[in-house]
């Protein structure tokens, strides 16, 4: 592990000043080697060979001792699992007044986690005293320039990215009338706003949407959107550089904050510690903060218990998969914008294959598009299973009500003639609900057919049953789970 572009701190004007560096050098090494051999006792073998047997010493001043690390990441290893060993051991050699001070090469910080250590105690800026210092070495006018442009207070929102082309179902309906609230109301509805579901389900065009409503009611507000991890690039930088007031600045005085992909924190602590501060600012002005995840706050890993608690504060919205008919809802917005005709069956296979996520919906309609195009032909059916054909497979067999009932019978562990008998008992009449249901919903049956398969039910008496599902559903969790393992596996099987 070389130390490739390490300037030399202290370069010697003269034979005596080269003297006494040199002398200095000799001493800080000395040091440096008695603090690894009491590191090297008292660490893992691998973990001493990994991060501290590599370090060596520099020429510093008489009362520290500089060690050379080759970039941000090795920093931050150290100051992450070996600063209190290494304090420990400089403290049992009697070596407690000498400042340890860890400096790094100049390479690019971008997509680095910062060196902890301006708000642990530690000082990174060389003022006097024990402790742990952090330098950073060629700080270039050019890079200082080109990050400056990135701390001002520009949105950075896709003005294509609204609520009127947010294409709505059960699946988010939640979380668009919470986003819509805060985005009418700031700082006052629901602060702060957490919205967590799987990605490529629409949570940063929510994002984006909060904030371009923001600013179509209230031009002059100040609206900051950011992935976590550009956050953390640019308080890298920020350190780097001496502009932490500048990136305070920026982040402490916006009225609206919309952070995206707020996981990419865990573990990092200094990114999260100055999230946290952050948070507390603006939350105690009242100032609106919106954030997605891909997780539940709870299982965020390796995130402080402080900052999990304030992404409870507010409200918590999830947004699940689509259903069918809203994939295909999705997609025919989506084809309607790309100016392409997509028939009815297209659609529907597409959709029905397609079942993740949005961008595979919408991944599938360029991919169907782009075919379509350099084979001169129009968009159909036979063109599609060509295109998808070692994607996608056959098209979808149709669900019949005898595998919806076969289905249902098993997961309630009944036999199908229970579905199709006249028996009233709670569990049998309501396992033959859901199936009628699910029926209704998932085939085109309509009600005498579906009743006919029930052993002679009337229209009816399955319109009630559906019905009366549907008035449950949002009251009954236990049966909302229910519904969505049924069709989940229903769905495995088209």
């Amino acid at each position: 592990m070389g130390m490739t572009g390490m300037k030399t701190l202290f370069p010697a004007d003269d034979t005596a000043s080269s003297d006494v560096s040199a002398g200095q050098g000799h001493v800080a090494n000395n040091l440096w080697l008695a603090i690894k051999k009491k590191l090297k006792d008292c660490l893992d073998a691998d973990a001493y060979l990994t991060w501290i047997d590599p370090l060596v010493a520099m020429a510093g001043g008489a009362d520290e001792i500089v060690v050379a690390l080759p970039n941000l990441v090795f920093y931050q290893g150290i100051h992450n699992s070996y600063i209190e060993p290494i304090e420990r051991c400089q403290k049992e050699l009697g070596l407690e007044h000498f400042r340890l001070r860890l400096e790094v090469a100049g390479t690019d910080a971008m997509g680095l986690e910062m060196p902890p250590g301006v708000d642990h105690g530690h000082d990174i800026d060389g003022a006097t005293g024990g402790g742990v210092a952090f330098t950073s070495i060629d700080e270039g006018g050019e890079a200082n320039h080109a990050f400056s442009r990135s701390l001002s207070h520009e949105g950075h929102l896709n003005p294509n990215y609204t609520f009127d082309n947010f294409i709505k179902g059960e699946s988010n309906q939640f979380a668009v009338a919470t986003c819509l609230s805060a985005g009418e109301n700031p700082g006052k509805a629901y602060n702060p706003l957490f919205i967590y579901g799987s990605t490529g389900l629409g949570k940063t065009h929510l994002l984006h949407a909060v904030g371009n409503l923001v600013l179509r009611q209230n031009p002059s507000a100040v609206v900051t959107y950011i992935a976590s991890e550009r956050f953390m690039n640019e308080m890298i930088y920020c350190l780097r550089f001496q502009k932490m007031w500048d990136f305070r600045q920026k982040y402490r005085n916006c009225d609206v904050l919309l952070v995206d992909d707020i996981q990419f924190i865990s573990g990092k602590k200094v990114t999260q510690e100055e999230f946290f501060h952050t948070f507390n600012t603006l939350y105690a002005a009242k100032k609106q903060i919106v954030i997605t995840s891909d997780m539940f706050p709870k299982d965020i890993p390796d995130i402080e218990e402080r900052l999990r608690n304030r992404f409870q504060w507010g409200l918590i919205a999830d947004i699940q998969p689509p259903s069918v008919e809203h994939r295909i809802a999705i997609l025919n917005s989506k084809a309607d914008t790309l100016k392409v005709r997509l028939g009815k069956d297209v659609a529907e296979y597409i959709a029905r294959h397609a079942k993740r996520n949005v961008r595979e919906l919408e991944g599938a309609l360029h991919r169907l598009h782009a075919y379509a195009a350099l084979q001169g032909e129009e968009i159909t059916m036979d063109l599609a299973l060509r295109t998808f054909r070692d994607v996608m497979g056959e098209p979808p067999k149709r669900l019949t009500i005898e595998t919806i009932q076969k289905i249902v019978a098993e997961h309630f562990k009944l036999r199908v003639a229970d579905l199709k008998s006249k028996r009233r008992q709670q569990a049998i009449a309501l396992p033959r609900q859901v199936a009628m249901y699910l029926a209704r919903k998932l085939t085109n049956a309509s009600y005498p057919e579906i009743g006919e398969r029930f052993g002679g039910k009337d229209h009816t008496t399955v319109m009630h049953n559906v019905k009366k599902i549907e008035q449950t559903l949002d009251k009954d969790l236990d049966l909302k789970a229910n519904l969505e393992a049924l069709e989940r596996q229903l769905e495995q099987l088209e």
